[in-house]
């Protein structure tokens, strides 16, 4: 017997349910949990980890989003196993009328976005009773699984998102990194495919292509982090690093990253061309590690780390 968890979202919408799994596992602690999920987010959820994971974008889970399964297909008999399944996804999800048919005796849903003007991590955890959810938190917290070594003073910037409305300016990200290092920092690019093709300083410090458990490793040790409303800012909060989310339309109320320190810049006429490189330094500096750090590497061993 296991219970299930499907999420099909991207990675800033799994960050944010984090609490949630927690809660999920507080009220089913005896029972192994599986994800239906992506298999680059299952590596970051903090032990004890999932028994196991069902890639949601396989084959092999591909019926469960059909119109009926056979008793004899393998997939009925894997349902069987489930007891409690957790499900973000809309009412019309096939996938909620096979758990039905398939006899798991609890089910909870919930949308994937809140209806209202809540901020996501609460609404989530509106799904359990009071005390569950002040047990979980309502900080996401990320299990970082790898050992990782970050020179002292490394400000990490992305300037990519899931929508180039989202995106502060290229030049404005450079231009920061310009003052940051004429502070005295170190500064490091996140690229991943939705930056393929940049027009950076060929002597840049890159990380890309990096993988979701060795990104989140850095990302824990740098000095502070800029970046858009991305999924890669929901991580890097969730490490601990102190970060700076830029917003333009998307509202932060609902969708600001959490973590120990977080800063939100939000331009006023809802457009990301408008937030000075000036604002987003000043906040950037109120919220970063001693700046008096220099020389040497901070590094920690395979574990978990919440700061």
């Amino acid at each position: 017997m296991a219970s299930l968890i499907a999420h099909s979202g991207a990675l800033g919408d799994f960050i944010t349910c984090l609490p949630a799994l927690h809660a999920w596992r507080l009220l089913h602690a005896t029972e192994p949990l599986i994800l239906l999920g992506k298999p680059a987010f299952a590596a970051l959820v903090p032990a004890p980890n999932f028994e196991e994971v069902w890639d949601i974008e396989s084959a092999r889970s591909a019926p469960l989003f059909g119109a009926a399964l056979r008793d004899t297909d393998p997939t009925q008999e894997r349902l069987r196993a489930v007891t409690a399944a957790l499900v973000f996804a809309l009412p019309s999800s096939p996938l909620l009328r096979l758990l039905t048919a398939a006899g798991v005796p609890e089910i909870v849903r919930q949308d994937p976005f809140p209806p209202t003007r809540i901020h996501v991590v609460d609404y989530h955890l509106s799904l359990f009773p009071p005390g569950i959810a002040a047990t979980a938190g309502r900080i996401p917290r990320i299990g970082l699984s790898v050992p990782a070594a970050v020179p002292r003073g490394t400000t990490a910037l992305h300037p990519g998102s899931g929508s180039p409305a989202k995106n502060w300016p290229l030049e404005r990200f450079v231009a920061l990194a310009a003052e940051m290092e004429r502070r005295g920092r170190r500064v490091v690019w996140i690229l991943g495919p939705a930056e393929e093709g940049l027009d950076l300083d060929p002597s840049a410090h890159l990380w890309k292509g990096v993988g979701l458990p060795t990104l989140a490793a850095r990302l824990a040790l740098c000095d502070a982090y800029v970046g858009n409303d991305s999924g890669v800012t929901h991580l890097a909060a969730a490490t601990g690093c102190p970060t700076v989310a830029l917003f333009g339309g998307t509202d932060p109320d609902v969708w600001a990253p959490r973590g120990h320190a977080v800063a939100c810049v939000q331009s006023r006429r809802k457009d990301m061309e408008s937030i000075p490189v000036e604002k987003v330094v000043e906040a950037l500096l109120s919220i970063s590690r001693d700046e008096k750090k220099s020389g040497g590497t901070e590094s920690f061993p395979q574990g978990e780390l919440n700061r």
